[in-house]
């Protein structure tokens, strides 16, 4: 009887646990199924939102490329349409020179001007940013790449490239201070840095028969002292045809209008150099040389009874003062003309 007891609580006891197990069974595949649904309805509201966000984002980068080329495009227009217009100004003035850069465009670049009716175009280099514009420069040193130790033919003449170092020439300086006033400016830097600018009011030179003599030169302002004065009335010097009293253009090694020598010289040598004469300078010789200089002439402008004559303008010079007056020695410099309305 016992034994039979035990029997049948044994088997209730597997019976409940089979229940048990098959009701957990059921219980871990109805959450699994719940999780596989919200897991599937998930993914069915995420989805469709990542692939609008895919195509939003192709499209936007679609109209990105899109109106880069349309920018690239209206770039290269505008290029060609400014490089046309510069073009076209070009041959304009070619065709019909400007009488100075009083008349060039207003941008600083190199035009024809033709200073007569009679006189062949040629071309030149004009500053139109400096001092209100309209500078001829008529001569530019700045790195020394150019010998300015030249003979009589090659300042008559000219030389260098009007985008580098140059002198303009002395029969091209003549035609132009001859047929109306001109002021002169020069310009001078050194090689620190320091500038300074001396403006003349008044300037011309003679032909090559009187030796291309400095014929006029005005009243003198600036702050890099009145270097030129001693050369009024001088006539042009170069190592081959010295026209000084003391044989300067070989003593100093350039070409000027040398009054005994004089302490301007702004046609030296280019170097850095120390007490050394023969290097580019204005104003008496000073311990240290000019590093960049230029030179231009301008014509003075309508209502002034004073020219503008030419501009000097010089970049590189070394400054310092010395009673009461800027010696400079320079690196290198610029001359331009330009005439009046």
């Amino acid at each position: 009887m016992e034994q039979r007891l035990q029997e049948n609580m044994h088997m209730h006891f597997e019976t409940r646990m089979q229940a048990m197990e098959v009701s957990r069974k059921k219980s871990m595949e109805a959450s699994n199924e719940n999780t596989r649904t919200k897991l599937e309805a998930l993914k069915n509201h995420v989805i469709p939102k990542m692939d609008h966000i895919q195509g939003t984002s192709e499209t936007e980068l679609k109209e990105i490329v899109e109106n880069k080329n349309t920018l690239d495009m209206l770039i290269d227009t505008v290029q060609n349409i400014s490089m046309q217009a510069k073009l076209n100004t070009r041959l304009f003035n070619f065709m019909y020179p400007s009488s100075s850069c009083r008349q060039a465009p207003n941008v600083s670049d190199t035009y024809m001007i033709k200073i007569g009716e009679n006189s062949e175009p040629f071309q030149v280099f004009c500053e139109q940013n400096m001092f209100e514009g309209g500078w001829t420069v008529i001569q530019h040193r700045f790195n020394g790449s150019v010998d300015f130790y030249r003979n009589w033919t090659e300042y008559r003449n000219g030389f260098g490239a009007l985008d580098g170092e140059f002198w303009l020439g002395l029969e091209y300086l003549h035609q132009i201070t001859k047929t109306q006033p001109h002021e002169l400016l020069v310009e001078v830097k050194d090689f620190p840095g320091n500038y300074g600018y001396a403006k003349y009011d008044g300037f011309e030179i003679g032909s090559e028969s009187e030796l291309y003599a400095l014929k006029k030169l005005g009243r003198y302002s600036g702050t890099a002292g009145d270097s030129m004065r001693d050369n009024k009335d001088e006539k042009f010097s170069t190592f081959d045809r010295d026209n000084s009293k003391s044989n300067c253009a070989k003593q100093r090694r350039g070409a000027w209008w040398y009054y005994d020598c004089s302490s301007s010289n702004l046609n030296g040598r280019y170097q850095k150099t120390m007490g050394d004469t023969s290097a580019m300078s204005s104003n008496p010789p000073s311990s240290a040389n000019r590093g960049n200089r230029r030179i231009s002439l301008g014509k003075p402008f309508p209502g002034k009874v004073s020219s503008r004559l030419d501009r000097f303008r010089i970049d590189g010079a070394q400054a310092r003062k010395d009673v009461g007056a800027y010696r400079r020695t320079l690196q290198g410099r610029k001359w331009r003309v330009d005439f009046p309305k």
